[in-house]
């Protein structure tokens, strides 16, 4: 079966205090043969998407910051299409992205759990 994942990243300065953070949200389809699987493949794509800046590459506005995995928001069953979908090879591609911003780290974190959040949509 086929599934998206949800997966809720955010953008944490290196060594310094932030006034909101930028959150993306990666949607990945997984295939899998049960809900709890995708959840446990999707969590392993997205905790290898990280990225924790070690060697100082990666900035925003100008400050190093590090893209952390802050959780699955949702897995969704994708409904099987009347027409033959040829998707062999591609469980785990990214399909898409949003970007917002919240004010708190505990906002990003009830974010990905699927809680509601106030949110400034920005893409």
């Amino acid at each position: 079966m086929l599934y998206c994942a949800h997966a809720i990243f955010y953008f944490k300065l290196i060594n310094k205090d932030q006034d909101s953070f930028l959150v993306h949200e990666n949607v990945y389809l997984i295939e899998a043969d049960d809900e709890r699987s995708a959840k446990k493949i999707s969590m392993k794509i997205a905790k290898d998407n990280e990225d924790t800046n070690e060697d100082g590459h990666l900035e925003l506005n100008e400050q190093k910051v590090c893209y952390l995995f802050a959780g699955i928001r949702k897995i969704i069953e994708i409904e099987p299409s009347p027409a033959p979908i040829n998707a062999s090879g591609l469980p785990g591609l990214e399909l898409t992205y949003s970007e917002f911003e919240v004010d708190n780290l505990e906002q990003v974190l009830a974010l990905a759990r699927g809680d509601m959040v106030e949110i400034l949509y920005r893409e």
